[in-house]
């Protein structure tokens, strides 16, 4: 009973609950697999579980439609299909977007010659932390962090060009990193 988890929670402090390692406190993500002619509105069924759970932790999907877009060799194709029957995204990509809000988390990227990397952080990470879950010794070492946002990035074709345009910042340890940043640290061992 939810009722029985909200007295849970108010009973008891928040890192003992999560010391008993309950399933029942674990962020929870429903998927309901809907027909093809339900995956615009849902259904009934859908109607009364979101009414439950809340439409916050419940995704609405249709297995069949799904299938049918991964078939689908070409970009193009894809969009046309989902244009055709009124479908914004994939519901691999609804799935990945309300995991990441339920669990609290977010995505930075890097960005070198060699490759481009995203790293996930915990929402209102520091810039120092942040640089920690690529290698201690950058949180350790932390100086500054080049920052620029991921739609300026690729505007400017990287950071020679995100510099040049003054899109680049230098942000210092109390930066909270923002979902999409493209980030560069600078750290001294």
């Amino acid at each position: 009973n939810d009722n029985d988890l909200d007295n849970l929670k108010n009973e008891y402090d928040e890192r003992d609950l999560k010391q008993c390692t309950l399933l029942s406190t674990k962020p929870k993500l429903y998927i309901c697999n809907v027909d093809e002619q339900s995956i615009e509105k849902g259904n009934g069924y859908t109607e009364k579980f979101i009414a439950k759970y809340g439409e916050k932790s419940t995704i609405i999907i249709s297995a069949e439609i799904e299938n049918q877009i991964n078939q689908l060799g070409d970009k193009i194709e894809k969009e046309n299909y989902m244009k055709m029957i009124n479908l914004q995204e994939t519901g691999l990509n609804t799935l990945i977007k309300k995991g990441y809000e339920l669990l609290e988390l977010e995505t930075f990227f890097t960005s070198g010659p060699e490759e481009s990397r995203a790293w996930t952080v915990p929402v209102n990470c520091k810039a120092p932390s942040a640089a920690g879950t690529i290698h201690t010794d950058f949180e350790k070492g932390f100086i500054r962090a080049e920052t620029v946002s991921y739609e300026e990035f690729i505007k400017n074709n990287g950071w020679l060009n995100s510099k040049n345009n003054g899109k680049m910042r230098l942000e210092g340890k109390d930066y909270v990193i923002k979902d999409g940043d493209v980030l560069n640290f600078r750290f001294n061992t």
